[in-house]
């Protein structure tokens, strides 16, 4: 047994030399003898392609091109010039998917700058995001970007992008091949997947500690997110249905997000909530801590960082000004390597990703809220950056019951109208009797619940990653709370947030889903704007949006956003006309009154329509 072991030994090690011999013949006088020498894209995958049949085909991933068919599993159709998905046999036979999209290689032909462009970091960047969508639960994203013969590697993670630096390909051969194997050798701990989600036979399941007992509990995740944002640099918050593995029907909420490490934890406010007879809002059942941003970025050396200027992103870019730029080089590969070398252990921040030490925060000023910002589409928060390398962020899983449908998944007005009441009732009772403000009211974070489950609720608010009792002073987070299309407008302009701006937030829900969900409820696209009003609510700087809320809020801008409601909620209008009144009002000086009334938060609820 002994001696067999150790001829299989002595053969693995005469294929690695013999391997490691034929890749270095390949590079005489300074340049890849076979790499094209105008790099145009179909030569470079011929040859990428024949790189990998060589050298690469037993490794577990395996690289693809999708040039001649869109990916599916995305609303956005797109192709990708390379990507690695895992080396199964059942994957190669099927239609690329973006579940299955592990590495995104982007090739350009030529570039006349030195630097990257901005416009190639969001193209790419829109690829990333739509492995984030489909891949909720992503730690980060490797992508790599080959412009003519210089190649630079980037990693996407939830308080965004940073790369190596670029090099030559021909001048730094090495480093060239250590990228291409490394991308398809990687284990899923280095790709960024999630390692705390066990995956047994196409079923999904978590381990978390149940807060009652201490006690370690197994549940089963649904197979589809019932919530998920599309944006990069945001919580990335994104909800499963949850069960015991021996139920039959689902219990629990298993919520995963990125929450900046300055702000309370939501299990606590949840205990807390419990504690001071809140209703209405969920209850804690277990949660677990998952790593962090700072983890991730552990021993990573960042230099300076890209600085675009005069630029207003577009609203399907969902993506933040880039951070600073990684400016550590590659480790080597074991018997792929050309230098003679000892062999060292491969870590995945070869290409970016290992894992990272806490960062300095600090506090926000309300002042440079106000500031022309660039924005992004349905973005959790409005950051405000400073000169720090990152936002440090914990990803956590929190489990919470009870289950319940996304709120855009009605299946009637009654039903829309009932939820939303019966949430501003939570809302109600987390701020008057728990004294906790939710500071972010949107259509993912009110969910519809069986009234017998629920204590009576038909909507219950969860979420609570963003709330803050009153009274604990500024977290030190540096980013406004809210998500943008619901953002209630004094908060755009950097105004403290309170109990009416949250109130502000339930209305446009309201807005929101009437004129922009309501269209799949009826079923009928006739008469259904080709481009809503209600774009303008996340899309430009923060005073362009500023400005479109207040118009939309006046009477005749309201009159065209009621113009967009399909004719099934036509009594849905008086409603909302009556609420505009309330929240809404012209003062003497004819302007538009958006604030916090003086007196008790009660005379504001009571005149809510529950």
């Amino acid at each position: 047994m002994n001696m067999s072991m150790q001829t299989c030994g002595n053969q693995a090690t005469d294929s690695s030399a013999r391997r490691q011999v034929a890749v270095q013949e390949r590079h005489v006088d300074g340049r890849w003898t076979d790499f094209p020498q105008t790099p145009i894209q179909n030569e470079v995958c011929k040859w990428w392609f024949g790189f990998q049949d060589e050298f690469l085909s037993s490794e577990r991933g395996v690289y693809y091109t999708s040039t001649t068919k869109d990916l599916t599993g995305c609303e956005a159709k797109r192709q990708i010039d390379l990507f690695v998905k895992p080396n199964i046999e059942e994957l190669s036979k099927v239609v690329h998917d973006w579940k299955d999209v592990e590495v995104i290689g982007e090739l350009t032909e030529t570039d006349k700058t030195k630097n990257i462009t901005k416009a190639k970091l969001l193209q790419i960047a829109r690829y990333v995001r739509d492995v984030f969508s489909i891949q909720p639960t992503r730690r980060y994203v490797h992508a790599f970007i080959l412009r003519g013969n210089e190649m630079q590697a980037w990693v996407f993670d939830r308080s965004g992008p940073y790369s190596s630096t670029a090099f030559n390909i021909h001048d730094e051969p090495e480093r060239f091949i250590r990228m291409i194997a490394a991308y398809v050798m990687m284990s899923d701990e280095e790709l960024g997947l999630v390692t705390f989600i066990e995956r047994k036979d196409g079923d999904q399941f978590i381990t978390v500690v149940e807060d009652a007992t201490g006690k370690e509990r197994r549940l089963q995740l649904d197979s589809a997110p019932i919530a998920y944002q599309r944006a990069i640099v945001c919580r990335g918050t994104s909800c499963f249905r949850a069960k015991s593995p021996s139920s039959k029907n689902f219990q629990y909420v298993a919520k995963f997000s990125w929450v900046s490490d300055k702000r309370q934890p939501e299990a606590d406010l949840l205990r807390l909530a419990r504690k001071r007879g809140v209703e209405g809002v969920a209850r804690l059942f277990g949660h677990h801590q998952i790593t962090s941003i700072a983890d991730m970025r552990e021993g990573l050396t960042f230099g300076k960082a890209y600085a675009f200027r005069n630029t207003t992103l577009s609203p399907i870019s969902s993506f933040s000004q880039p951070q600073s730029l990684l400016s550590q080089s590659f480790g080597p590969l074991d018997d792929l390597s050309i230098a003679k070398e000892s062999p060292k252990k491969r870590k995945s921040m070869d290409t970016g990703g290992s894992p990272s030490k806490r960062s300095r925060s600090n506090s926000q000023n309300p002042d440079k809220a106000k500031r022309k910002n660039e924005t992004n589409s349905q973005t959790t928060s409005l950051y405000a950056h400073d000169d720090t390398s990152f936002d440090n962020r914990i990803f956590r899983c929190l489990v919470i019951s009870p289950a319940g449908r996304a709120l855009r998944d009605f299946r009637s007005i009654p039903e829309l109208l009932k939820a939303l009441r019966d949430a501003i009732k939570a809302h109600r009772s987390l701020y008057t009797k728990g004294k906790i403000l939710h500071r972010d009211i949107s259509e993912n974070n009110i969910i519809i619940t069986d009234r017998e489950e629920a204590d009576g609720f038909t909507g219950m608010l969860i979420d609570e990653d963003l709330a803050k009792e009153i009274g604990s002073g500024r977290s030190g987070a540096r980013h406004q709370t809210g998500t943008m299309e619901f953002m209630a407008i004094e908060v755009l302009q950097g105004i403290d947030h309170t109990y009416r701006h949250d109130l502000e937030s339930f209305f446009y829900v309201l807005i929101w889903l009437c004129a922009r969900r309501g269209w799949d409820l009826c079923g009928n696209p006739k008469g259904r704007p080709a481009e809503s009003r209600l774009r303008k609510w996340y899309a430009g700087t923060f005073d362009q949006i500023v400005d479109a809320k207040e118009h939309h809020m006046g009477a005749d801008g309201f009159q065209k956003i009621l113009m967009e409601f399909p004719l099934a909620f036509n009594t849905v209008k008086t409603w909302c006309t009556e609420i505009r009144g309330i929240l809404f009002f012209l003062l003497e000086d004819g302007k538009l009154f958006k604030g916090t009334p003086p007196g008790p938060t009660e005379k504001l609820y009571d005149r809510s329509y529950y």
